[in-house]
């Protein structure tokens, strides 16, 4: 059984779509983020990522476990989930009227063994906001629980362009590596 390691809805929604009959259980990972002090968000986010299963593995040892994180990345700064209001509306202002990468690590391991990692990038224009836009996305709660404080798929408040990548990846679950990856493992057909 395909186990995936996180409780985001956005990555539950993307593999039950991506795996349509196949059955999968979601499983959030007791992974404590806050322990790795790493500044390369690449590098940050695939560790991430590895650990979240890791932890998730061990309680699930004969599964295969799919785990991934996603970070926002704008002149060389990690753009976590906001803290709070302040911290949201700082990280739109900031992104409205910009581009910026995002970086989505995934792994796939069963038990003890890794048996593949990949970091993905996609990069995205938002169009820029004014400020009672901005209050006004943040009035609907959405932008809490994301990276960088925006989801992608907000389209009635956030207007952007996909510059490179794809919007799997900026969702937090890069489906169509993800895809190559499970076939080259033997995993799926």
């Amino acid at each position: 059984m395909f186990i995936l390691a996180s409780q985001s809805p956005r990555r539950k929604e993307l593999l039950k779509e991506f795996l349509g009959d196949i059955p999968f259980k979601a499983v959030p990972s007791a992974f404590n983020e806050r322990a790795i002090q790493v500044k390369d968000v690449r590098k940050l986010c695939l560790l991430e990522a590895q650990g979240k299963g890791k932890v998730v593995a061990e309680e699930y040892p004969d599964d295969i476990v799919i785990s991934a994180d996603t970070m926002v990345s704008y002149q060389g700064e990690q753009l976590g989930k906001p803290k709070d209001h302040d911290d949201a509306l700082r990280m739109l202002r900031e992104l409205s009227g910009n581009s910026h990468e995002i970086v989505t690590a995934y792994s796939i391991r069963k038990g003890e063994k890794e048996l593949l990692h990949r970091v993905v990038i996609a990069k995205l224009y938002i169009e820029k906001m004014s400020d009672p836009e901005i209050e006004a996305y943040l009035d609907t709660g959405s932008p809490y629980d994301k990276a960088g404080g925006y989801g992608v798929q907000d389209k009635d408040f956030i207007n952007s362009r996909i510059l490179e990548g794809t919007e799997s990846t900026i969702m937090g679950l890069p489906i169509e590596d993800l895809e190559e990856d499970l076939v080259s493992l033997g995993l799926l057909k």
